[in-house]
């Protein structure tokens, strides 16, 4: 476990692996370097899932401009790297990550560096970064999720799991192999009907079918195109926070403002030698002190009964 949240820190390096680059990390080209040294708008997260042998890491290579390659290797554990993308009528800088996710990942032996004792016991296993160590859902802004066209348990998978995905989340059913139609054992309508059939609450994000082939890129201009939904969504809840944010702050300005001593004074018939409660609102649970209450005026105020400011003058 300890293994595995090293290389999350950049603790435990692989051999072969730059030093400063953490396992399951790309380093970045200098061109999104230079585009994200000017600031960088929003962060958004784009996970790829699927069982095994659906061309994840296929797209994932694609994604980042790669070509692809005809042989398997599989995905030991989970990979992330970041990706040129914008949306089209904004000039914010977007840093969108792709997850290419693995549900199980293969555990590694340790002790392959030089001994320092002879000890008869077994080398210990690493955890592997995969699904079941990480919620790969956590801060995710999309969702891709793939199978084959072509092999029935793959859509298994599908149906499995899609349910699963957090309902605010959109995904992007992807049907992969597309090249090989000839060989087809999932229909387009099964996959539309199992869709457009999910019981799912109201106000749930959005669910889009597509198919591609990595081979011939096919699908991936589609795939770009989806990738302004997760955005809208998070451009949409960053400006209500701003929104919020601001709606709290001109509240605050409001009762901090001078109002004149006829706020507590001539306003609530304020005599000589009597007392007047001026109620004033309470921000994040702390009333605040009118800015005309001098030191020489003893003031008294209590959270326990109400956020009311009671001014007793001698």
């Amino acid at each position: 476990m300890f293994s595995a949240l090293k290389k999350l820190v950049g603790s435990d390096q692989a051999p072969g692996r730059d030093k400063n680059i953490p396992a399951g990390l790309q380093s970045m080209n200098q061109a999104l370097q230079r585009r994200f040294a000017k600031g960088v708008q929003y962060n958004m997260k784009i996970v790829i899932r699927g069982d095994r042998n659906t061309g994840k890491t296929a797209l994932w290579h694609r994604l980042q401009g790669r070509p692809f390659v005809e042989e398997y290797i599989p995905t030991q554990e989970i990979q992330v790297t970041s990706i040129h993308w914008s949306y089209k009528t904004t000039d914010d800088i977007v840093k969108v990550e792709v997850w290419d996710v693995v549900d199980k990942g293969k555990c590694k032996k340790r002790g392959d560096g030089l001994k320092m004792e002879n000890d008869p016991q077994e080398a210990e296993s690493e955890m592997a970064l995969d699904a079941e160590f990480l919620d790969v859902y956590k801060n995710c802004n999309g969702v891709v999720m793939m199978f084959d066209i072509t092999k029935q348990w793959t859509f298994n998978y599908i149906l499995r799991e899609l349910p699963k995905v957090p309902t605010h989340v959109p995904v992007c059913v992807l049907g992969n192999y597309r090249d090989m139609g000839e060989h087809r054992v999932i229909l387009p309508d099964d996959v539309r009907d199992f869709i457009d059939n999910l019981d799912r609450p109201p106000g749930s994000s959005y669910f889009r079918y597509a198919e591609s082939s990595m081979k011939n890129s096919f699908g991936l201009k589609y795939l770009h195109k989806f990738f302004n939904i997760p955005f809208l969504q998070l451009q949409k809840g960053v400006r209500l926070a701003q929104e919020r944010g601001c709606a709290v702050l001109l509240v605050s300005v409001e009762v901090r403002m001078p109002a004149g001593w006829d706020c507590c004074w001539g306003r609530f018939g304020w005599k000589e030698g009597g007392s007047q409660t001026c109620p004033v609102p309470a921000l994040l649970g702390r009333p605040l002190l009118p800015a005309e209450l001098s030191p020489r005026h003893w003031v008294d105020y209590s959270l326990e009964s109400s956020p009311l400011l009671s001014c007793s003058i001698p």
